[in-house]
């Protein structure tokens, strides 16, 4: 029988990697990410270019996300209609999205359909209509979802975010744009910003799935290797920053939550502490066990969960805790996230269960991100995009493990210091702002698209 007069011990971690891609490159710049996965017929496919929202104009926001959404709304003569009729015959998905640093093309499909799939996705690529009146009817739809979006707390909250961190920068404005820069994109504006971004010397075309090399590359030779141009798009300069944290709110008017943020910026992708920054994020507040969430949600009763998290664009970043908590514990809620901090670089460092149970959690999750034919490629899609190595998924475990409770305490000394953090409060200003005045900091106040009052 077994013993149930105690709780069982997890099982060991399982000594699992992730596949290292093969890569090779086409003579007109275009490198491929291969990986063969699985019995399963089934092949995902993501075709990256690394030019995303940081190269929109000032003022132009939502630019190349607008491009990437037309990019597929009809190719080589075909209509939208009548492309979206051969995907469904081939039983193929195709979907567009921009991001801070990327422009992607992603295409899930049978493997036995390689071929007319590839054919269309260099069609959408390579030949793309941008018929002038789709592109009134996307841009209007956006505008639309942007407007909708103004009465959302936490949409607004990345708005003021990024805005704070970045200014108009690099970084600054979200990837899909805002009622005041959407009405100002033309069909010129994407026919140029196509040009200068959707070329074949820098792009990456990840392969995942059942099917062998030999056939994915003959495929790829077959519809992109005569393919030629190059990319001239240029992201923004990185904005200085500003001179003195404040506090950055927007006014939601009879709102029964505040939606707030404490952050600062933070290195790209390719900084080196980035594992140490792991763990000491899944301490403080990555986890549902993390110091934050139990501050706020378990013993205070502020908020149904509180977070925080590095989120890093290739050339920056920012350390953020987040949370939405009732409006007349905002002060509070505040107060306490700086606590937290204060303590996690003084009388509370890191202790050595705190970095063993980041460890092992970040470690069981690893797998889970590799389930799915389109986790894989997504992944990999990652590879190119922040400028990390080949053999970044396989040495990921390792380089986790290998972090020190010395390495993962010194992050606090860079992020955790109370007076180096910007604050931002979506809420409603006639309750919350007499409280922020005592905080000791500038307030600007914003409205839902990011412009400053």
């Amino acid at each position: 029988m077994p013993d149930r007069s105690a709780l069982p011990n997890p099982a060991p971690l399982a000594d699992w990697l992730p596949p290292r891609p093969e890569t090779w490159r086409l003579p007109n710049g275009l490198r491929v990410w291969f990986v063969e996965q699985g019995p399963a017929p089934l092949v995902s496919a993501i075709l990256v270019f690394p030019a995303g929202s940081g190269t929109d104009p000032v003022g132009k926001s939502g630019l190349t996300a607008l491009m990437a959404d037309l990019l597929d709304e009809g190719a080589a003569g075909r209509t939208a209609l009548e492309l979206s009729d051969e995907l469904k015959r081939l039983a193929t998905g195709l979907s567009t999205v921009a991001d801070v640093d990327s422009t992607m093309l992603s295409m899930d499909l049978m493997a036995d359909t390689l071929e007319p799939s590839f054919a269309l996705l260099a069609d959408v690529a390579q030949r793309p209509t941008l018929d002038p009146a789709e592109l009134v009817r996307r841009r209007d739809h956006r505008i639309a979802q942007a407007i909708a979006g103004e009465s959302e707390p936490d949409t607004v909250r990345s708005i003021v975010l990024r805005r704070a961190l970045f200014g108009d920068g690099y970084g600054g404005e979200i990837p899909r744009g805002t009622r005041r820069s959407l009405p100002k994109l033309t069909a010129a504006d994407v026919n140029a910003h196509y040009r200068k971004v959707v070329q074949p010397d820098r792009a990456e075309l990840v392969v995942v799935g059942g099917i062998d090399r030999a056939s994915v590359a003959a495929v790829v030779e077959r519809h992109f290797g005569a393919w030629t141009g190059k990319m001239t798009a240029q992201e923004l300069p990185l904005s200085p920053g500003g001179a003195l944290p404040a506090i950055h709110l927007a006014d939601f008017p009879a709102a029964a939550q505040s939606t707030i943020a404490v952050a600062m910026r933070a290195p790209g992708a390719s900084d080196p502490e980035y594992f140490p920054a792991l763990i000491h994020n899944r301490a403080f507040g990555g986890a549902f066990s993390s110091r934050l969430n139990l501050n706020l949600r378990e013993e205070k009763g502020y908020t149904y969960g509180a977070r925080s998290l590095f989120f890093r664009f290739r050339r920056a970043g920012m350390f953020a805790a987040i949370a939405a908590v009732k409006t007349e514990h905002t002060r509070s809620s505040i107060d306490e996230t700086l606590r937290e901090l204060d303590e996690m670089q003084r009388e509370r460092p890191l202790e050595p269960k705190e970095v063993e149970e980041a460890v092992s959690g970040l470690l069981l999750g690893f797998p889970g991100r590799f389930e799915r034919t389109g986790g894989v490629a997504a992944e990999v899609a990652n590879l190119p995009t922040y400028g990390w190595g080949e053999d970044w998924l396989t040495n990921w475990p390792d380089r986790l493990r290998a972090v020190t409770i010395e390495s993962a305490r010194a992050i606090a000394t860079r992020y955790c210091d109370p007076k180096a953090m910007d604050l931002v409060v979506i809420g409603d200003r006639a309750k919350v702002e007499p409280e922020l005045a005592g905080l000791g900091r500038k307030i600007f106040v914003y409205d839902a698209q990011g412009g400053i009052r």
